[in-house]
């Protein structure tokens, strides 16, 4: 018997099944072992919003906030004296709340687990009394009054366990950022709005009228122009399309709030902490 060498045919490291045929039982491989995973991670984290407590709550996230937004500015304490008012008004609120100002020129504000409402300087600098400040106050107390800023972690969970998945596996580098992209806007609006709700009612409360709910947003200038452009970091977290600001109004006639009143101005030392 003689061994005859012959060339290993050009299809001997190709696989019989088709490329898209392996793509989708890969695809249906991840999603039967990682989705039922990621649904746990994030059911478990709404379920668990509901009965951690505050006080622990701020012990694990106490180093959350930025160094940055906890000194610097002098109208930290201003904030929070004012977050400490508007808070009072919330029956059975679980929180010892702090404020922090971040110097950036986008205005924001944002809520941190834990119990931290940071605004930033840019923020600050454009609002025109202390009613339109409560107002923004008082949306992010809604956000922890409704644990927001929890359920945010959970969402996290469920997209980082499955953008771990789809990465490991190539199936494709700008699928997860969609879905997380998707995910966190359609989340937002329900949230968005429960939150105005709630930061109206505490407005109401402390001023006995909701004048300035609105005032800060309906000077935002057209996002075209150069002021315009800076307040894009605000815009995109906090969407004030003239159908909110609408909304606005709807819900305070629905709760018979007055809407004129006369504003509170800012603090004759406002303007000089911002130099």
């Amino acid at each position: 018997m003689t061994f005859e060498p012959r060339t290993p045919r050009e299809d001997v490291n190709v696989s019989p099944v088709h490329p898209l045929g392996e793509a989708a039982t890969l695809v249906a491989g991840i999603a039967l072992v990682v989705l039922p995973l990621a649904l746990a991670v994030w059911a478990a984290v709404e379920i668990g919003v509901r009965f951690l407590p505050a006080g622990l709550e701020a012990r694990w996230f106490a180093d959350l906030a930025p160094d940055a937004a906890l000194g610097g500015d002098p109208r930290r304490e201003m904030v929070e004296a004012l977050v400490g008012r508007l808070a009072r008004h919330w029956e059975g609120n679980p929180y010892a709340f702090r404020a922090g100002v971040l110097p950036e020129d986008a205005p924001n504000a944002f809520a941190l687990p834990g119990g931290v409402i940071v605004v930033t300087s840019g923020l600050l600098d454009g609002v025109g009394s202390e009613n339109e400040l409560a107002f923004v106050l008082g949306h992010e107390l809604g956000h922890f009054r409704h644990r927001d800023h929890l359920r945010a972690l959970g969402r996290e969970a469920f997209l980082a366990v499955v953008w771990a998945a789809l990465a490991t596996s190539g199936v494709g580098s700008t699928l997860p950022q969609t879905v997380s992209s998707l995910a966190e806007r359609g989340f937002s609006r329900d949230q968005e709005r429960a939150a105005d709700a709630f930061g109206l009612a505490l407005l109401h409360a402390e001023y006995g009228h909701v004048a300035g709910a609105g005032g800060f947003f309906t000077r935002l200038p057209d996002a075209e122009g150069g002021v315009g452009a800076r307040l894009s970091s605000w815009v995109a977290t906090h969407p004030m399309s003239a159908e909110r600001l609408d909304a606005l109004h709807d819900t305070a006639r629905a709760a018979v709030y007055a809407e004129e009143g006369t504003q509170t101005p800012l603090p004759a030392t406002w303007r000089e902490a911002a130099q």
